[in-house]
């Protein structure tokens, strides 16, 4: 994730939809954006609050994460379908799919434009897989609304995600389907990475709300109003530097006052000011995982390295940032920018690593990629 200050490097919900014998024109600020479908139908999954799920519901997706972890990756048998994920994730920080610019880095998948249409690629792959893994072709990503308490209580309930680790056992989760001894991270953090560290553990850990010498709380409605409440999607120099009042991107992902990135045995540091704010997204990773202080070290939970996603509520966490997304492409005007004349991999037009199946472009928009959020944020 980044820096901490002064130590670290690292900082369906079923539902369907049928829209039958139509032309769904789904356009973000531009016709360039425009996609249409035609045919006798076509299938809309609907994204859910946690808390709006069924238990039989939340049981098929944890069945379906659990069987991911214990499935090899049909293209990379060294390694679990799940980890895969992970893997994407942790190698999206490597300088050589990062950009240098003017002695500053931006990444492949965070600290620049791509971070939202990365993501939403990203978890599109990640809900195939669930629907794979479970035979349930209706199956849904659901959303964690960290903004309200209900949603959050739903998510780290013992038949879901499970709770806050345990001091006693170094901060490891001990119930729920991903406790010590069942949920084995494989995938870790590059050892550069961690040289401030504590080693990264073995099994899942959570710490929530501890951040070195104080505390953070989830991010309020209010935060993400002001977030949302942003015009332009992205400004240069479009990494973590971006100027909040013209980046909704920058805003959502939540940099303040960040430090120029820089690349460190092949991976790029990004860091802030010491005591300067977390926010929206980064703050959700900071919270869940948690920084704390052993000996002469920091230790940190799952959340808070770049390898997060071996967290499985890292999904439901960055669903919520689709869903915000996803409210702001209803309101703006705007649409992606740079347009053109960024690096390769930035414009609008481009590919993103590492898949360079689909422009950036398309998407732009939720019902034009088979689904929607059963509800969006008040403006």
């Amino acid at each position: 994730m980044k820096r901490i200050p002064g130590k670290s490097k690292a900082l369906y919900a079923a539902g369907v939809t049928l829209i039958g014998s139509l032309v769904l024109i789904a356009s973000i600020g531009s016709p360039a954006l425009s996609q249409q479908f035609t045919g006798d139908a076509m299938r809309i999954s609907i994204r859910k609050d946690v808390k709006d799920l069924t238990s039989s519901q939340k049981a098929e997706i944890v069945a379906a994460i659990l069987k991911a972890k214990a499935t090899p990756d049909p293209n990379d048998p060294s390694h679990s379908y799940y980890d895969r994920f992970v893997i994407w994730h942790r190698d999206a920080f490597a300088c050589k799919n990062s950009w240098h610019q003017d002695g500053d880095w931006a990444g492949a998948a965070h600290n620049s434009p791509t971070f939202l249409p990365w993501h939403r690629e990203f978890l599109d792959k990640f809900e195939t897989m669930l629907r794979e893994m479970s035979g349930d072709p209706a199956l849904a990503l659901p959303y964690w609304d960290w903004t309200d308490p209900a949603s959050t209580a739903a998510v780290f309930a013992p038949d879901f995600m499970g709770g806050n680790g345990d001091p006693a056992h170094s901060y490891a989760v001990t119930d729920g389907p991903f406790i010590k001894g069942k949920w084995r991270i494989i995938i870790k953090d590059p050892a550069a990475l961690q040289k401030d560290l504590t080693p990264q553990t073995s099994f899942l850990t959570r710490n929530f709300g501890h951040f070195v010498d104080t505390s953070v709380l989830l991010p309020t409605a209010a935060a993400v109003r002001g977030a949302l409440a942003v015009n332009h999607y992205d400004h240069n120099p479009y990494n973590a530097s971006s100027p909040l009042p013209l980046s909704f991107r920058n805003s959502l992902e939540g940099w303040r006052d960040a430090k120029l990135a820089h690349c460190d045995d092949g991976w790029t540091i990004n860091e802030e000011v010491d005591m300067s704010p977390h926010e929206l997204h980064n703050l959700v990773h900071i919270y869940v995982g948690g920084v704390w202080r052993v000996g002469d070290k920091l230790s940190q939970g799952t959340m808070a390295y770049n390898t997060s996603p071996n967290d499985p509520v890292f999904f439901f966490h960055h669903a919520n940032i689709d869903r915000l997304f996803a409210a702001w492409e209803k309101t703006s005007r705007e649409h992606y920018q740079p347009a053109a004349g960024a690096k390769q991999g930035w414009n609008a037009n481009d590919t993103m690593w590492p898949w360079h199946d689909r422009t950036i472009n398309s998407w732009f928009g939720t019902l034009r990629n088979g689904y929607r959020y059963a509800s969006l944020p008040k403006m």
